[in-house]
């Protein structure tokens, strides 16, 4: 089988690091965005191409295009355009957790072939959601606020179990995170996870976490997170490091996937109160604009879209976000909205101003002054 690999960064060069021994299989060529038309770089010792260039060229010397790169769901459009017989997302999941390819492709659950019916209907490449909203470091600017929630704040899983339901009959979700908050700090995370599991079984499922209770959980935990196949994401702090090799011995006597992301050094904060700020400016600097986020039957751009009000009721600041897509409304396109929510600036990024850094700190008692510019 010859294969065109789609993106040469690191995810794909790790895709071809994978492929290169499978005997089943001959990587043709890496397809890039960044390279010019007509011409062809290397990498890897393959030739890179462009898209057109590949679509005009090659295409007919492959069998498959497998496509590797952070959210490249977004390219689903465009490899149909180019009249792409065949391809494949590999899950995200792959490079994050070093996972290896199945001899035979066809057979890999980590790779979303073009016929899957999760193309049949409206998608999101992400969709996150606080599985509880208070934290056991509130961090000084902490983007959800959880600081400032009260202990066992949540959304009640009946609610979450509704919209899930829901949302599996209207959207193909590829990846649902659960965090919070701190995750681990809910006493019904393995509800939560049964129910994704129940309603969407395609969709892999990430925990977010700042690791400290990873040694405190007990075994029925760590064995539904293994058993339904949940890759855990762990944010390294401070405080996380002293404990780090105890989290790393943890999830690897059960034998779940996860990664550290680097030490977090500092925070930014950028909430404009002037409200003068241009959405799409503030939208293109934005880390949290892929960030979609489900809460009590509306999704949501980010997670200041969905939980900035509760910040503005707190410290009795007169400003109301009205966002969010309700999921329950009979006239929603869900194919347009769904599009408009990850790529459209919303009202509420004239409040997003350029964001300040500051050294990460606790901050149990915080003043409004630490999330504003």
């Amino acid at each position: 089988m010859n294969v065109a690999i789609w993106g040469a960064g690191k995810f794909g060069q790790y895709v071809f690091s994978q492929l290169e021994t499978n005997h089943n299989v001959h990587i043709s060529y890496f397809i890039d965005s960044g390279v010019c038309e007509g011409a062809e770089n290397v990498c890897m010792g393959i030739p890179v191409v462009s898209p057109i260039t590949y679509a005009e060229k090659y295409a007919i010397d492959t069998n498959l295009v497998l496509v590797a790169f952070v959210g490249s769901i977004a390219i689903l459009d465009q490899l149909k355009s180019l009249g792409i017989e065949r391809f494949g997302f590999v899950s995200r999941r792959v490079y994050s957790y070093k996972l290896p390819l199945c001899e035979t492709l066809e057979e890999d659950p980590n790779i979303i072939y073009n016929d899957d019916d999760v193309f049949q209907r409206a998608y999101l490449d992400t969709l996150e959601t606080n599985v509880v909203d208070c934290c056991n470091l509130n961090c000084k600017g902490c983007s959800h606020f959880s600081n400032l929630f009260s202990k066992g704040s949540r959304i009640p899983l009946e609610t979450f179990e509704k919209d899930i339901e829901w949302l599996s009959t209207k959207v193909s979700i590829l990846q649902f995170n659960l965090l919070g908050g701190e995750a681990l700090l809910s006493d019904q995370l393995t509800d939560y996870i049964a129910c994704l599991k129940k309603y969407m079984p395609k969709t892999n499922i990430e925990l977010v976490s700042n690791g400290l209770l990873i040694p405190h959980q007990k075994k029925e935990v760590w064995e539904c997170i293994r058993d339904n196949d949940v890759t855990v994401s762990i944010t390294e702090y401070p405080p996380t490091t002293a404990v780090l090799q105890r989290i790393k011995d943890t999830l690897q006597d059960y034998g779940i996937p996860y990664s550290i992301r680097p030490l977090v050094k500092s925070f930014g904060k950028n909430i404009d109160l002037s409200g003068k700020n241009i959405p799409a400016i503030s939208m293109a600097n934005c880390r949290e604009s892929r960030c979609q986020f489900l809460r009590a039957g509306k999704l949501y751009k980010c997670p200041f879209a969905a939980l900035g009000n509760y910040f503005f009721e707190y410290y009795e600041i007169p400003i109301c976000l009205d966002e969010g897509i309700d999921i329950y409304d009979p006239a929603l396109d869900w194919k347009a909205e769904m599009r408009k929510l990850c790529q459209e600036p919303i009202a509420a990024c004239k409040y997003c101003g350029k964001e300040e850094s500051f050294p990460w700190a606790r901050s149990d008692n915080p003043l409004k002054e630490e999330w504003l510019v």
